[in-house]
This record gives structure tokens, C-alpha cells and sequence, in this order.
């Protein structure tokens, strides 16, 4: 076989897929129930839908600008002026093909082979992959014993010379925590002081269940901060690929060379759904309150029956834990659970990290609620 880059011997399909491609054999007795993929089950919002027929049947869909259609750079500059007071411009703006496209593009323009980059565990896998393609060095940082909350005494334990950026994702994938301000703050500020790049991917930030956003976006530390977003989980436009990076200009002006010629352009189609999404200030609020009510009734069943769950504040997912209850690896417990009760759900050593398990709140409450009745069957019956 001919030579191909070594590092993708490091590299493997991600375990949330494989548990998804399992759910394709399964043959139990049990209706499937299939909670891995955090991909939203809620409708499209159907003034996006009804606006792009409109714009199909009158507009000439020809080859994107570079970087993005002006319109929804513009109308993203407008959002985030105002949700978070800042001064955002259309040049500190990319539109990249979905939030994964933009990770992809910023880890390429800042990372050189030998970097260390900090990741706080769990995490999202797709992560590492783009890190070890590019020669970085991950640094795993268990925030389990820290309320699962990355903090700057944490932090500092593993910060060396090498380190050249921190990866993160609040509200977070798989646990649900979000990030305090002053966490937030005094992670900005330790990175300005020790030149360290902040690539903070921000895809659940319009699902928050009670509070404010604390988005890494700040003036002050504007050259230090990559951020990632995308209409994806908010708007449930998965497959429409619509994600964006927010830099400082300075860093745009690279980060477009890397960008331009992965993938040149993202789908004029899709940038013109968000143009609809962000023009019409479509409110996510309701959406969000949806997946909050699903994963409090999660919470409140599985603690109810001695299942430590960790409280989320946002997103798609529930975190819980069976190292109380079982000597089962994560990974072989998911593949029981799939077998024995029809359920699937993700391991929590797919986001590095043993002894948890992740729901997607995907479905109906009532298909969640079997789900649970079925785990927790499942923890109480198991003989290893």
C-alpha cells in the first residue's frame, strides 16, 4: 500500500457513530429507541422554509462570495452586537460549512506540529482528530472532580511553554454545564497573559434553560478568541451546513486563505436560510424550553432511582453515571444496554472520560421516558 499521512493510525471513526451504526442490527424483541446522534427532532422553523422557496424561484444560485454572502455576515454582526453589546463587523466574520468546517479551519491556521492544546474532559471527540492531523499535542484535562467546569486553578496545573491554544465548548457536549462569568473572565485573562489562543466552540449557546450566555467574545481579548457557532442545533438545520467563525480581523484575514481552499464556499442555499433566521430574529427561547422540561424529567427520574446525573443548563444531553453500579466499561455498557433493553446511548469514553453515559434528548418526552424506564431496568437487573 502506498504511504499515507501516519497520523491517521491515531485516528478512528468516533464511538458515537459506531454506536449509531450498530443500531442497524440491532434484532431484539424491543422497539429501538436511538438516542446517539445530538441531532435536534424538533421542526425546521417554517419561515426559513417558506422564505428559501421563495428565494429559489427568484434568485440566480450562483457561486458564493468568498468568506460568506455579505447579507448574513451582516445580519450575524447585527445579532451579536446586540445579544452581547459588542461592536462585531462583517470583516471579523466567516461562514464556514457547518461549526465542524470552522474548527477544522481554525486549528490548521494556528497550530503547528509539536503545540500542545488543552482539552477539558468530556469532551465533543471531534476534537482530537483535527489536533493530531495537524501535529498537536492534546492535554486532557479531567474536569470531573471540578463540578465539570473548567477553572483557571485547573487550568494552570497544565499549562506549559508548548501550550498554544484551549478548545471550549459551553454550554458543554456531553454534560450540559455552562461556563461562569467569572470563570469565563479569568480564563480570558490568563490566556491574554500567557499568548494562548481560545478556540471556544459555542453551538449550543441559543439552548441555554436559565440564564445568560457567557460567550467568550470580549474587545479585550479579541486576538486571542476563535469563536464557532452554527444554526445547527438552535434551528435544527443539520444538514444544511450553516456554521460561522467570529475573530479578530487581523486572524480572519488567514484563517480566509485556510478556509478558501478546503472548501471555497459554503452552499449559497444554506447562507441564505441564515440570512432568514437572523433577519427575523427567529427566538429560539421556546425551542430551548422544550429540550430544558425533557432534560429536568431525565434528571429527576434517574437521581429519584440513585443515578448520579449531572444537572445540565443547556443543550441536547444528559450525563449520568453507573460507576456506582456496575464494573462494566462504558463503552461494553452501551453495547448491553443496545442488546438487552433496545436502548442506545452513547459511552462516556467517547468524550475520554470512563464510568458515564450520554442520552441525546432527541425524541418525545414519551419516548424519553421509556428509554429511562428501560436504563434503569437495565442497572438494576444487570448480573455481570
Amino acid at each position: 500500500m502506498l504511504k499515507i499521512n501516519s497520523a491517521l493510525e491515531k485516528i478512528q471513526v468516533s464511538i458515537i457513530r459506531k454506536i449509531a451504526q450498530s443500531c442497524q442490527q440491532y434484532q431484539g424483541d424491543k422497539n429501538l429507541i436511538n438516542l446517539t446522534i445530538g441531532e435536534p427532532d424538533l421542526r425546521q422553523p417554517q419561515e426559513i422554509l417558506d422564505g428559501i422557496v421563495e428565494i429559489i424561484k427568484d434568485k440566480p444560485l450562483g457561486y458564493p462570495p468568498l468568506g460568506g454572502v455579505p447579507n448574513l455576515k451582516k445580519e450575524i454582526a447585527n445579532y451579536y452586537s446586540q445579544k452581547y453589546t459588542l461592536p462585531i463587523t462583517e470583516d471579523e466574520i466567516i461562514i464556514t460549512v457547518g461549526t465542524t468546517e470552522g474548527l477544522s479551519t481554525a486549528i490548521k491556521t494556528i497550530i503547528l506540529e509539536g503545540d500542545e492544546v488543552i482539552l477539558p474532559l468530556p469532551i465533543y471527540p471531534g476534537y482530537e482528530p483535527l489536533l493530531l492531523l495537524n501535529g498537536a499535542i492534546p492535554v486532557k484535562v479531567d474536569t470531573s472532580q471540578n463540578g465539570f467546569e473548567l477553572d483557571i486553578n485547573l487550568l494552570k496545573k497544565y499549562v506549559t511553554s508548548k501550550t498554544k491554544a484551549i478548545i471550549l465548548n459551553y454550554p458543554c457536549n456531553p454534560t450540559g454545564i455552562t461556563i461562569s462569568k467569572k470563570n469565563r473572565d479569568e480564563i480570558l485573562e490568563f490566556a491574554k497573559q500567557n499568548n494562548i489562543y481560545i478556540i471556544s466552540d459555542e453551538v449550543y449557546s441559543e439552548l441555554i434553560f436559565e440564564g445568560r450566555h457567557n460567550s467568550f467574545l470580549d474587545r479585550k481579548y479579541k486576538e486571542n478568541v476563535i469563536v464557532i457557532n452554527g444554526l445547527s442545533k438552535a434551528y435544527s438545520l443539520t444538514g444544511w451546513r450553516i456554521g460561522y467563525i467570529i475573530s479578530d480581523k487581523k486572524l480572519i484575514s488567514n484563517l480566509i486563505k485556510v478556509h478558501q481552499y478546503s472548501v471555497t464556499s459554503t452552499s449559497i442555499i444554506s447562507q441564505y436560510a441564515g440570512v432568514i433566521a437572523f433577519k427575523k430574529r427567529l427566538n429560539c427561547r421556546d425551542r430551548a424550553k422544550i429540550y430544558q422540561e425533557r432534560a429536568e424529567k431525565i434528571y429527576k427520574k434517574l437521581t429519584e432511582n440513585g443515578i448520579k446525573t449531572v444537572k445540565s443548563n443547556g443543550g441536547l444531553y444528559t450525563f449520568f453515571s453507573i460507576k456506582e453500579f456496575t464494573n462494566l466499561s462504558s463503552l461494553n455498557f452501551a453495547y448491553k444496554l443496545l442488546e438487552q433493553e433496545g436502548v442506545a446511548i452513547v459511552p462516556g469514553i467517547a468524550f475520554g472520560i470512563e464510568g458515564y453515559m450520554r442520552i441525546s434528548l432527541v425524541k418525545d418526552i414519551s419516548i424519553l421516558d421509556e428509554a429511562v424506564d428501560r436504563i434503569i431496568d437495565f442497572i438494576q437487573n444487570y448480573k455481570e
